[in-house]
C-alpha cells in the first residue's frame, strides 16, 4: 500500500468521459430517490463525486485504493443526502443501556435498509453494466444534474416569493406568543428563538399568599407519564379510549419541551415560570419557579407515588435537588412489579399504585394533599416480569389508560375533591419520520413533545357548566398553543376560585370553564439535550445544538 502511495507522483491519472456502471448505477439511483422526495440530494458535493468518478490511476494497485475511496465517498454521501441527521449513541445509551442502542441499530438496518430498493439497485446495475457501451450512461447522469440543478433554482424563487408574502401573513394568535419576522432562514430563526427565551424569563405565575377565607379543601393529583404523546395514541388506535372522554378539559396542542424524561418532569415541577432552556434549568435550584413548593407554602401535604425506585440517571435525586420534589417516595415493596426496565429494575403495578394512592390519601382524613406520580410502564424495552422479551407499545398502553380510567372513577367513588391533571413527559416516537428512526427522540419534534394532557374536577358538587355532577358530559378542548405555565395558572385560579364551594357566593366565577378562558400561551418550541425543534413561517425547523437550523423533513 505505501509502495504504491509513494508512486503517485509517477503514476499519471487517467480521464474519461464515460464512467463505469457502478457509478452510472449510484447516479442514477439517488436521482430517483430525489425525484420521489425520498432522499436530499446535495449538488455540490455530488458533483463532485461526479467529477471524481472520471478519473481513474494507470497502476492497478492504487486504482483499486482510489476505487475503494470513492465507494466509502459515496456510501457517506448517501447517507448526507438522507434526511437522517446525526446522532449521538451516548444520549440513546443513558437513556436506555447497551441493549436500546442495539435496538435502535437493528430499526435503523430494518426501516431505512429497504431490501426492495436494494434489489432494484442489483437489477437496475446489471442492466447498465450491459447497457453502457450503447447508451452512454454519462450523458443521462449529465440530464440529471442538469434537472436538478433546474429544480433548485426554480424551487428557490418559489421559496423567496413565498417568505416575502409570509412576512407580511404570519401573525401570533395569541399576545404571549411573539410574532414571526424575517424570512424562514436561519438567522431570523435564531432571533426568533432568542426573543422567545428573552420574554418567557420574565413570565411567572405566583399562587395566593394564603388560601381563601372558608376555603373548600381540594386535592390535586398530577399523573406524569413516561412515553406518551398524541401521536403514540393515534398510532396504537387508541385515541377513542373512554379514558379521554372522562376529562373535563384537554387541550389540543400542549408541549412537553422535551424528548426526555428528567427535564420534561423538571419542566413540570418548575411549571410557575416560563420557559427556559435547558443548560439554565440544570444550573440552580429555583423556588419561586416550583409548583408543588408554592403549595407547601400554603399548607398542602406533598406525596410522591412512583411505579419505579427512580434510581436511574438520579431522576428522583434531580427532581428533589431541582424541583423541591420529597425523595421519600411510597413504599414499593408491596406493590405488584409488572415489567422489569432495560436495566432490569421493577416497575411495580400502576393498578396497585393507584389502589395504595386510594388507600392512603382519599380515604384518610387529611386535607389539602398535592401528590406527584411518575409512572414508567411505557419506557421502551420493559419486558414482563419473569420474561426475556420485551412487550410492545400498545398492550401496555391500553393496559394503563384502562388502569387510569378505574383510577379516576375510583378517586370520584372517594367522594373526595380533586383536581386529576394528566401530564405525560414525552412521547415514545413508535412511529419514524423520514429525519428520525422510530424510538431515536434526539430531534423533539411535535410528534414526540404534542402530548395529551387532560384535567378533570372529582367530587366537586357542580361541573364545567354549573350545578350537580353530571355523568355523561362532553370533554371540553382548549384550543391553542400551550404548556407546563397553564398548568400552575389552572391551579392558581382554582384555589382562588375556591373552586369545589357549594355556595356560589364563595366561588369568583359562575362556571368551572371560566378558570380555562385566556390561559397563558406558549410558543411550541421543543429541546432536547443536543437539538431544538419549532414551526417558523409554516415550516418545520430543527437546529443541533452549535449549528445552524435546517429544515425538518418529515
Amino acid at each position: 500500500m505505501f509502495k504504491a502511495l509513494k508512486k503517485i507522483p509517477q503514476n499519471k491519472l487517467s480521464f474519461s468521459l464515460r464512467i463505469g456502471s457502478l457509478a452510472g448505477t449510484y447516479f442514477i439511483f439517488k436521482f430517483g430517490l430525489y425525484f420521489m422526495a425520498m432522499s436530499g440530494f446535495d449538488f455540490a458535493f455530488n458533483f463532485v463525486l461526479f467529477l471524481l468518478c472520471l478519473f481513474s490511476f494507470r497502476q492497478k494497485t492504487l486504482n483499486k485504493l482510489y476505487k475503494s475511496f470513492l465507494i466509502i465517498f459515496g456510501l457517506l454521501l448517501l447517507y448526507h443526502d438522507s434526511y437522517l441527521p446525526m446522532f449521538k449513541p451516548q444520549v440513546i445509551y443513558e437513556e436506555k443501556g447497551f441493549t436500546g442502542v442495539f435496538e435502535l441499530v437493528s430499526t435503523f438496518i430494518t426501516e431505512y435498509f429497504d431490501f426492495a430498493y436494494f434489489g432494484l439497485f442489483i437489477i437496475l446495475f446489471i442492466a447498465i453494466f450491459f447497457l453502457n457501451d450503447f447508451l452512454k450512461i454519462t450523458s443521462f447522469v449529465m440530464v440529471g444534474f442538469i434537472t436538478v440543478s433546474a429544480l433548485n433554482i426554480s424551487a428557490l424563487s418559489v421559496s423567496k416569493e413565498a417568505n416575502s408574502q409570509a412576512v407580511q401573513n404570519v401573525v401570533a394568535d395569541s399576545a404571549d406568543i411573539p410574532p414571526q419576522i424575517g424570512t424562514a432562514d436561519s438567522q431570523s430563526i435564531e432571533n426568533y428563538l432568542q426573543t422567545f427565551l428573552e420574554l418567557e424569563r420574565q413570565r411567572i405565575v405566583t399562587l395566593p399568599s394564603a388560601l381563601p377565607e372558608q376555603f373548600t379543601p381540594f386535592d390535586i393529583v398530577i399523573v406524569n407519564i413516561c412515553s406518551m404523546a398524541t401521536d403514540d395514541i393515534e398510532a396504537s388506535n387508541l385515541l377513542k379510549h373512554p379514558l379521554f372522554r372522562t376529562f373535563d378539559f384537554s387541550f389540543e396542542t400542549f408541549n412537553s419541551v422535551s424528548s426526555y424524561s428528567t427535564p420534561s418532569s423538571l419542566r413540570l415541577l418548575r411549571s410557575n415560570c416560563g420557559q427556559m432552556t435547558e443548560s439554565q434549568m440544570y444550573k440552580e435550584r429555583r423556588s419561586e419557579c416550583e409548583l408543588i413548593t408554592s403549595l407547601e407554602q400554603l399548607g398542602y401535604q406533598s406525596e410522591v407515588y412512583f411505579d419505579h425506585n427512580g434510581k436511574y440517571g438520579d431522576y428522583l435525586k434531580t427532581l428533589h435537588d431541582l424541583g423541591g420534589l420529597k425523595e421519600n417516595i411510597h413504599d414499593l415493596s408491596k406493590l405488584a412489579v409488572k415489567y422489569n426496565a432495560f436495566d432490569g429494575s421493577a416497575i411495580r403495578s400502576d393498578a396497585d399504585l393507584f389502589t395504595a394512592y386510594i388507600n392512603n390519601v382519599a380515604n384518610n382524613g387529611s386535607v389539602n394533599n398535592i401528590t406527584f406520580m411518575n409512572l414508567l410502564s411505557l419506557h421502551d424495552g420493559n419486558r414482563l416480569a419473569g420474561e426475556k422479551k420485551s412487550q410492545s407499545y400498545a398492550p401496555r398502553l391500553k393496559l394503563l389508560l384502562d388502569d387510569l380510567e378505574d383510577f379516576i372513577e375510583n378517586i370520584k367513588k372517594s367522594k373526595r375533591n380533586t383536581i386529576f391533571i394528566m401530564v405525560p413527559e414525552h412521547g415514545a416516537a413508535i412511529r419514524s419520520d423520514k429525519m428520525q428512526i422510530a424510538k431515536l427522540r434526539e430531534i423533539p419534534t411535535d410528534k414526540i413533545t404534542r402530548i395529551p394532557v387532560g384535567v378533570s374536577f372529582l367530587g366537586a358538587q357542580r361541573n364545567a357548566v354549573g350545578g350537580g355532577i353530571a355523568k355523561a358530559h362532553k370533554t371540553k378542548r382548549i384550543k391553542g398553543f400551550y404548556s407546563y405555565l397553564a398548568i400552575s395558572e389552572i391551579v392558581k385560579r382554582s384555589i382562588e376560585d375556591n373552586v369545589f364551594a357549594n355556595n356560589e357566593e364563595e366561588r369568583k366565577t359562575d362556571k368551572i370553564e371560566d378558570i380555562f378562558y385566556d390561559l397563558p400561551q406558549t410558543a411550541f418550541i421543543a429541546e432536547s439535550t443536543n437539538a431544538y425543534y419549532m414551526n417558523f413561517q409554516h415550516q418545520d425547523f430543527y437546529k443541533l445544538k452549535g449549528e445552524l437550523w435546517e429544515k425538518y423533513i418529515k
